[in-house]
């Protein structure tokens, strides 16, 4: 599995499980193929992960977000998960989820964090919070790491993601923004709409 360059995640969190499928249809359509499902709400997190990956199988990247245990890394896997989204460096976790040959993409704040992801052969690091570290921030960390993908996520929108994109971040996981905290099937709209804006707009980034 590969983040490719321009990649946005769409990040459900507090949603339903039975509005789950629909929202992964619309952002299906609309170009958005990478999704991210929260545990922040650990029961409804597990049941979307459930539903989606009965329904959509392999025609999308489903991920599982804010994962901070190893039980919860095996939960997800069972679930149907194919990626782990931390929302900090924790070590231990990470070694968990490559024994257990699972894409893990951890959360990092500091050159040392990012370093660490370095000697344990991560490849995709996840930047948090991204709008709080800025872009300057981001600049200076391509000195060091060139070569380490950084996936900006907090208080990214459509907004100011070409600046994170001209600082060097690779790809994009996007909350509210793209999918309301607890959206329903009321807010299908609004997401269809927000979907084709990051889609047309990663498309004139790469053009």
């Amino acid at each position: 599995m590969s983040v490719g360059k321009g990649t946005i995640i769409a990040i459900l969190r507090g949603i339903e499980p039975e509005d789950a499928c629909s929202i992964v249809e619309v952002l299906q359509k609309n170009g958005i193929t990478w999704v991210e499902v929260s545990l922040s709400d650990e029961t409804k997190g597990l049941r979307c992960i459930e539903k989606i990956h009965s329904k959509f199988k392999n025609t999308i990247q489903l991920g599982a977000g804010t994962v901070i245990t190893q039980k919860q890394i095996d939960q997800v896997l069972e679930a149907g998960a194919k990626y782990i989204i931390t929302p900090g460096w924790e070590r231990e976790l990470v070694r968990y989820a490559k024994a257990k040959n699972v894409e893990i993409f951890p959360g990092v704040f500091t050159p040392g964090e990012i370093l660490q992801a370095v000697q344990d052969d991560i490849n995709v690091v996840k930047l948090f919070p991204a709008n709080d570290l800025g872009i300057s921030y981001i600049k200076n960390l391509r000195g060091p790491f060139p070569n380490v993908h950084i996936m900006a996520v907090g208080g990214v929108d459509d907004k100011n993601l070409k600046a994170y994109y001209e600082a060097g971040c690779s790809s994009f996981a996007i909350g509210s923004d793209l999918v309301p905290r607890g959206a329903t099937r009321d807010n299908l709209q609004q997401i269809e709409e927000k979907a084709q804006q990051y889609t047309n707009l990663i498309q004139e980034l790469g053009s």
